[in-house]
């Protein structure tokens, strides 16, 4: 919903950084266009600086701009005693002065409502406005990344927007900077091609760790160890190894999950629909149907589930716990976290191994 030009207050709120900072831009450029901005734009941090300099901002005329607009950042930073004292000093603001303000707010917040103090909420459903950027799942922004890439001047497909995701995570400054890299690398043409996204486009921890994943899946142990010098840096080993842990043992349960559901006669990267009763008993958090939004993450899913069996990937999340007490430190055995993912990566790499040699499913 286009925001109102007349209205003069107005929340932004949501976990899309880049999509607030574009929203406030848009909003400020169409309340005071061309040379006004320079003129009539204030933005403030209101997290670090006193809220009475924000009521002064707001008393304070400019014989350079009849119309003002303050920004206030942050407005979350602030306690809840904090926002409604905001909310009293936003009452009732001057002639010609617009406000807005910006929130972060997870999704589960933004569902709840405004994210802001019951005082402040009040103010804007009753005064003023809102609008609300939460990133979306896989598939939808890879919808985004195709019209960013139009907005840049250049084409992608669908398919290879996805891959990017999949490739560089949902985080929208993150894409956009990428897809900027890709227009650069692909010069004149003005097709982006999956062969470009391979060649230029970085790889996010959690792509690099599927990467690691395919290679255990397929019980290539000597890829797979030459992936983890990347993942655990020398001078990041302890910090990296949990959060590394945590994303095999991911994409172990999706993998599970994924050949449950094959099991059931709805491959993930089949456009089957999925029993309620069926679906009733995959978990909330870590759901492989979530997971699987996008044909390219369905595919290596249906294609990992293929391989292991019920009985490999049970032994496979043993050795995840295995694992994850030795790196806190809850065995009589203290290893390095180096020789701890060492050690876990070639014994998953032998139960694929082993699977295969067993003619597990395929």
């Amino acid at each position: 919903m286009p925001l109102n030009l007349a209205v003069q207050l107005t929340l932004l709120y949501g976990d899309a950084a880049l999509l607030i900072e574009r929203a406030t831009d848009e909003l400020v450029d169409a309340i005071l266009p061309g040379e006004a901005r320079g003129y009539g734009l204030t933005v403030m941090d209101v997290g670090q600086v006193p809220l009475g300099q924000v009521g002064l901002q707001l008393r304070t005329g400019s014989l350079m701009a009849a119309t003002r607009v303050v920004v206030l950042r942050d407005v979350d930073s602030l306690s809840a005693a904090q926002q409604g004292e905001l909310a009293g000093l936003l009452g009732a603001p001057p002639a010609g002065v617009h406000v807005i303000m910006a929130a972060s707010a997870s999704r589960q917040e933004a569902n709840k409502g405004l994210p802001v103090s019951a005082k402040l909420r009040k103010l804007v459903e009753e005064k003023g406005q809102s609008a609300s950027f939460i990133t979306p799942f896989e598939r939808e922004m890879a919808e985004w990344v195709v019209s960013e890439a139009l907005r840049l001047g250049k084409r992608i497909d669908r398919a290879v927007a996805e891959q990017l995701v999949a490739l560089a995570g949902r985080d929208h400054a993150r894409l956009s900077s990428e897809l900027q890299k890709l227009c650069c690398y692909v010069g004149a043409a003005s097709q982006i091609t999956a062969q470009d996204v391979a060649a230029a486009a970085s790889r996010s921890a959690e792509a690099s760790s599927f990467d690691l994943v395919d290679a255990i899946a397929e019980g290539n142990a000597r890829a797979a160890l030459s992936m983890l010098p990347d993942l655990l840096p020398s001078q990041s080993v302890q910090s990296a190894a949990i959060p590394l842990l945590g994303m095999v043992a991911r994409h172990l349960r999706l993998m599970w999950q994924a050949a449950y559901l094959a099991q059931c006669g709805s491959p993930v990267d089949r456009s089957l629909r999925v029993g309620p009763d069926v679906v009733a008993l995959l978990p909330e958090q870590q759901n492989v149907l979530q997971a699987a939004r996008t044909s390219f993450v369905a595919k290596k899913l249906a294609r990992h589930a293929r391989t292991l069996g019920d009985q490999e990937l049970a032994a496979a999340l043993k050795k995840v716990l295995d694992a994850d007490r030795a790196l806190k430190g809850q065995t009589d055995e203290h290893m390095d976290p180096r020789l701890v993912m060492e050690r876990l990566v070639t014994e998953l790499c032998l139960l694929a191994q082993r699977a295969g040699g067993a003619g597990a499913r395929r």
